[in-house]
């Protein structure tokens, strides 16, 4: 009886890159994406540089904005004072809130006036700064020139160092007590006529003599209360000058362009970069493809049965 041979399997020949990638259109490897990037890595960069390049001729041609700045104090400064440190944490604190003054509406008519500005685009190029741990601040102005910034900034400056100057050295409670002031004045002048009167006269009473004589002391004491009060009044106002004083004006402007061609310089090249490897691995895979549709027809060809 002859014995039947065994058939051995032969060991699957090892598989090459191109068999790799057939298998990984449907069944793509890990390292697939990163091989199609390696392949066409010039064209990524290619890519990368050209929009990079678009990005920073698109900055450097688009509408330049100049930006400048004039600095202002709050009091003046004297280091031999006594109570200079004190002087410095409290003048800190005005100068916060001093900066917020940019926005007042005496500031922005003034600068309307001048520049034709509404408000509203007032507010939009117009922005203060405290500078911090110092008696100072900034008014900060862009415009579509250095010349139109540096004006707007110079101009706002002045503004706002008349504003504080008019809204801390006026005192409404002055000019109510200056207004009953001289109405008791004339309640006086009135009382002391009326008393002389009576007193000229022939047949005044003692007791209407007593009344006008208290009636023109009366007048007499609150003239004088209400002009102890005016007094104080104006003794507690602010200074008229002085309260906020021009440091430094704005001379010259910067341009963002050097800034916004290297921030879309930038951009450009990660937009590249990405597009770069999308295409890389969508070329990649179309490429592969039709090795995989005929790998595999011919795969199925040779497993028939003839």
């Amino acid at each position: 009886m002859l014995a039947t041979p065994k058939m051995t399997a032969s060991p699957p020949a090892a598989l090459d890159d191109a068999d790799r990638l057939i298998e990984g259109v449907f069944e793509p490897p890990n390292s697939l994406a990163m091989t199609a990037i390696a392949r066409h890595k010039w064209g990524v960069c290619l890519i990368a540089a050209l929009l990079a390049v678009i990005g920073a001729g698109y900055g450097f041609m688009r509408h330049r904005t100049y930006t400048t700045s004039a600095t202002l104090q709050v009091g003046q400064v004297n280091p031999n004072s006594p109570g200079f440190y004190g002087y410095v944490q409290s003048a800190a604190s005005l100068a916060t809130s001093f900066s917020r003054a940019i926005d007042a509406e005496p500031v922005l008519q003034t600068v309307e006036h001048k520049f034709k500005l509404s408000p509203t685009e007032a507010v939009e190029r117009l922005s203060s700064s405290p500078i911090p741990v110092s008696p100072a601040f900034r008014v900060i102005a862009t415009g579509p020139t250095e010349r139109a910034a540096v004006e707007l900034a110079n101009t706002a400056a002045s503004a706002v160092i008349q504003y504080e100057s008019r809204s801390n050295s006026t005192n409404p409670e002055a000019e109510l007590l200056l207004h009953e002031y001289q109405a008791a004045a004339v309640a006086l002048r009135n009382a002391e006529a009326a008393s002389g009167r009576l007193a000229r006269g022939k047949h005044a009473s003692i007791g209407s003599l007593a009344a006008a004589e208290a009636v023109k002391n009366a007048a007499a004491v609150k003239l004088r209360a209400i002009g102890v009060a005016y007094t104080n009044a104006i003794t507690s106002q602010g200074p008229s000058s002085g309260l906020v004083t021009l440091v430094a004006g704005a001379t010259t402007a910067g341009s963002d362009r050097t800034s916004k061609v290297q921030l879309l310089g930038f951009i450009g090249l990660l937009v590249g970069i990405v597009v770069g490897c999308g295409l890389a691995i969508i070329w990649d895979r179309r490429r592969v493809a039709p090795r995989a549709a005929s790998g595999i027809k011919s795969e199925v060809q040779t497993t028939q049965p003839s």
